[in-house]
């Protein structure tokens, strides 16, 4: 039985920035079908109604791309009995993630603006989302990101990251461009990271966490941002010439391959 053409997402507990790819139009008239991959935020705080969610979408297979680091510091993931995890990390080979991280734990908004004021923490965000397209170390970890991801033997399959939202972007975004949707859709997938997050980052200003000001000027790594996707797209056609040659020079695809990918996960 084919898969539904939609993804009927469910409201998890624990697990943030949870969704398929279902139901997205592209530019030949086709439409991705749903039920077989999606995304998320770790599952190191799943519940017991986050797991049985998980068993009835019949999830066989979650990739985890996290470091040790990130594991330490969001707990390990916990999934349905049965089910194959399969680590696949993704480094900071820079230490930025955890330099970035560690500035947000301290709190201290002079260090902050030291660093991040005047559009530097965007520029620093939107320079980290164009590495994972052109950066070869980071090209070659996605290669095989990919390659698990789209092994249909894995379907149906979670993959995710600490928040869901970068490193776990950048493997749906490229999954969606090669499928052909709307490039307009794929901005819109990729913002849906933000869904939610007002409320969050309001809650960290209120707890005293952080200030009006710090929040400020943490907002591009907490929260996703469109320039981030738009100019991994331009670099997919600048430094790759097209998605295709994406998946097959850098991802080592072949188009045996991509074919069958996109008639497995196109309706």
């Amino acid at each position: 039985m084919r898969p539904t053409i939609d993804d009927p997402v469910p409201v998890m507990d624990g697990v943030a920035n949870f969704r398929g790819i279902g139901g997205l139009g592209t530019v030949d008239g086709r439409t991705t079908v749903g039920g077989l991959v999606w995304r998320s935020g770790h599952l190191g705080r799943a519940s017991e109604g986050d797991l049985a969610r998980l068993e009835a979408l019949a999830v066989r297979t979650v990739v985890d791309l996290r470091t040790p680091d990130d594991i330490a510091h969001d707990g390990a993931d916990v999934v349905p009995a049965g089910t194959t995890e399969l680590p696949v990390p993704i480094p900071d080979d820079a230490g930025a993630g955890a330099d970035i991280r560690a500035m947000i734990v301290r709190g201290d908004e002079d260090e902050m603006r030291d660093v991040w004021s005047d559009g530097r923490s965007a520029e620093i965000a939107v320079r980290g989302a164009t590495k994972m397209v052109t950066e070869p170390s980071r090209v070659a970890v996605f290669a095989r990101v990919l390659d698990v991801v789209t092994d249909p033997s894995n379907w149906p399959l979670l993959w995710h990251c600490s928040a869901g939202k970068d490193r776990a972007g950048w493997v749906g975004t490229s999954l969606l461009l090669l499928l052909g949707v709307e490039r307009d859709a794929v901005v819109a997938h990729y913002l849906e990271s933000n869904r939610g997050s007002d409320a969050r980052v309001a809650a960290m200003v209120k707890s005293g966490f952080v200030t009006p000001g710090s929040l400020e000027l943490m907002r591009p790594f907490v929260q996703v941002m469109e320039a981030a996707v738009i100019s991994q797209m331009a670099a997919v056609d600048d430094h790759w010439g097209g998605v295709e040659a994406m998946f097959q020079d850098g991802f080592g695809f072949s188009a045996e391959r991509i074919a069958d990918l996109r008639d497995r996960l196109l309706d």
